[in-house]
């Protein structure tokens, strides 16, 4: 009897507890909330034969990091405040480059017609001027690699100077891409033998093929694009190492454009370590690329320590290495310190190695002291040079004192 007792009684707990828990419950959520599901229903609609044990190690939990919330705003309110990144064709308006630029850069990163299209637009919409050189450049490479053709023609439309940039951006596009191409399309149109389109081409050909672009260098006729387009297969060899650019030089013909690789080369190696340099060319057989790595090395010192830069000058043997270097000292420290300058060239006795320093001396001087550059001029021992160099002198003298006696009266 008292265990019958016992058991009903136990029983009846229960039933109470459990009705008073799931009232509270119910109450306890709010009224627009949904009564979340029996824990006794999901457990009956999970079948334990299919339940697969978690690798805890290969699922590792994810760490919920808090936001700070200042404004004492919810959530959603916060993010309906955060302002809305604006559209490509607003960003490609904004009046700021740097946003501008990104834009181009986003909407140009996949050059399809489309997309050119809109950035030719508003790259036409810009301010005429170098404020927009940059967006020029990225328009017509990325033109360039699907339709270079339609870009060159569309680039014939600009002005002398951003022609000229457009097509080389163009052209060094294609070139990665199609260099026979590029240099067929060079050769159709233009007539005579500096050809400018070559250093576009140059430029690309470098990045896909360096030894080709070095042929194609090599198989220019002598010119100012000759020379340009040397300047830039040597900074590519550069980049892939001192090795790569010595190696480089040292294969070129003989002449003109091996002697400028070489120059190249002593130069960037003087940016970097200037004494490594000086015995680099110290241990050069008397040369003309011993010549041209030695004026290209002065030049160097003498922008960073031209006093420096004159002493190891002056150690040198008299010839035409020292003359050339030399004169390179003399182009960069007269700008800074001519009085400087001339005590240094007054060590020297004239003679015939002292006329390029010289003529370097007195054009760099003229404008500021044309009388002096005058009376410089008289020490230039080859008289068709001195004749030439006074006349130029002469010739700026007139023109200052025309200016001076045109400038109007600034009044009292």
């Amino acid at each position: 009897m008292n265990k019958l007792f016992l058991s009903a009684f136990w029983v009846l707990s229960a039933l109470l507890s459990y009705w008073f828990g799931m009232n509270h419950g119910m109450n306890a959520v709010a009224p627009n909330d949904p009564p979340a599901p029996l824990m006794v229903e999901a457990v009956k609609a999970v079948d334990p034969g299919k339940i697969t044990p978690v690798d805890t190690k290969a699922v590792p939990k994810k760490r919920e990091q808090a936001v700070v919330n200042t404004s004492g705003a919810t959530g959603e309110e916060n993010s309906n405040k955060r302002p809305k990144k604006s559209s490509i064709i607003e960003r490609i308006r904004d009046a700021n480059p740097v946003t501008r630029l990104q834009a181009f850069a986003e909407l140009l990163g996949k050059p399809t017609e489309n997309n050119i299209s809109i950035a030719r637009e508003h790259y036409e919409d810009l301010p005429e001027g170098p404020t927009r050189f940059s967006e020029l450049r990225m328009l017509t490479f990325s033109w360039g690699q699907v339709d270079p053709q339609a870009a060159m023609e569309w680039v014939q439309g600009l002005d002398s100077h951003e022609q000229r940039m457009g097509a080389n951006s163009v052209l060094d596009a294609w070139a990665r891409k199609d260099a026979d191409s590029a240099i067929s399309w060079a050769k159709e149109n233009f007539e005579g033998e500096d050809n400018p389109y070559f250093i576009g081409i140059i430029h690309g050909l470098t990045e896909a093929n360096l030894f080709k672009a070095t042929d194609l260098m090599t198989s220019l006729p002598y010119g100012r694009v000759r020379g340009r387009a040397a300047s830039i297969v040597m900074g590519k060899a550069w980049q892939m190492g001192e090795g790569v650019a010595l190696h480089l030089a040292d294969n070129l013909p003989e002449g003109s454009v091996q002697n400028f690789a070489f120059g190249e080369v002593a130069e960037k190696i003087a940016k970097e370590d200037i004494d490594r340099a000086v015995e680099w060319v110290g241990n050069m057989e008397n040369s003309e690329i011993k010549i041209t790595a030695s004026e290209n090395i002065a030049r160097a010192w003498a922008k960073e320590n031209p006093v420096a830069a004159s002493k190891w000058v002056s150690s040198m043997p008299e010839g035409q290495a020292r003359m050339e270097s030399m004169e390179k000292v003399v182009s960069v420290w007269a700008k800074q310190d001519p009085v400087a300058t001339a005590e240094w060239l007054n060590e020297f006795p004239s003679g015939e190695f002292m006329d390029e320093p010289i003529t370097a001396f007195v054009r760099e001087v003229a404008r500021k002291d044309p009388e002096n550059a005058l009376t410089w001029a008289q020490a230039i021992v080859d008289n068709e040079k001195r004749k030439r160099v006074e006349k130029e002198v002469t010739k700026m003298v007139a023109q200052l004192r025309k200016a001076e006696k045109n400038k109007p009266d600034s009044g009292p």
